[in-house]
């Protein structure tokens, strides 16, 4: 571990991988979005807190509109290397998660991103924080401890159901999934995990928009 926090983008190694998922109890009993904000909230204090050349990425692959939102679906990929994936598990998070007997088999598989193989990518979409009710509350209150005019008046939007709204803590992450292929180069992600859209980073998972797609054909 390092002194000094992460807060930029980091490289994932993407040689093994870990699938944290509930046990159908858990999701029987509507508690799967508990697991789902706990073990996301263990990826970004890892990123923050390791090695920069060795983030973790996060894939949600079951995520799929509903009637209203975005919804995350049951399962979670995290890609790294052995040993960040081995450090994750230690974490205070997951290990609470698997002590609960909340979680099916944690084990950490070898991954494989050939280029070329198709998969999804995830990114992180700040567009959706613009001219919220929260981000204007925010602008105002940075105005005001700066000392500056608060601007002209900007129209509120709502929020941007087609995006997927993560928490953490009090701060709000949209994402988007990207389908496409993996490409050569250095996997790039924030501490929360996931890739900008100007360079998606994509994962090789199965998407289960895409078996919807073909469902429907």
């Amino acid at each position: 571990m390092v002194d000094e926090l992460n807060s930029g983008k980091g490289r994932c190694q993407g040689t093994a991988r870990l699938v944290i998922k509930p046990v159908q109890a858990v999701i029987e009993l509507g508690a799967s979005q508990d697991v789902l904000t706990k073990a996301l909230n263990a990826v970004h204090h890892a990123n923050r807190h390791g090695d920069d050349a060795d983030f973790i990425a996060v894939a949600l692959p079951c995520m799929r509109m509903g009637r209203n939102c975005m919804l995350p679906g049951h399962e979670i990929e995290l890609f790294g290397s052995k040993t960040s994936l081995s450090a994750y598990l230690e974490l205070e998070g997951p290990k609470s998660l698997q002590r609960r007997g909340m979680l099916a088999s944690a084990d950490i598989e070898e991954a494989f991103m050939d280029e070329g193989m198709p998969g999804a990518g995830y990114v992180r979409d700040r567009s959706c924080e613009k001219r919220t009710p929260g981000w204007i509350r925010r602008s105002q209150a940075r105005a005001k401890r700066r000392g500056k005019p608060l601007g002209k008046p900007v129209h509120v939007r709502g929020n941007d159901l087609s995006a997927l709204a993560l928490h953490y803590g009090n701060t709000v992450v949209h994402v988007r999934q990207i389908i496409g292929e993996i490409s050569e180069g250095s996997l790039m992600v924030n501490t929360y995990g996931f890739s900008s859209d100007g360079a998606p980073g994509v994962l090789p998972v199965n998407p289960v928009i895409l078996d919807e797609v073909d469902d429907a054909a």
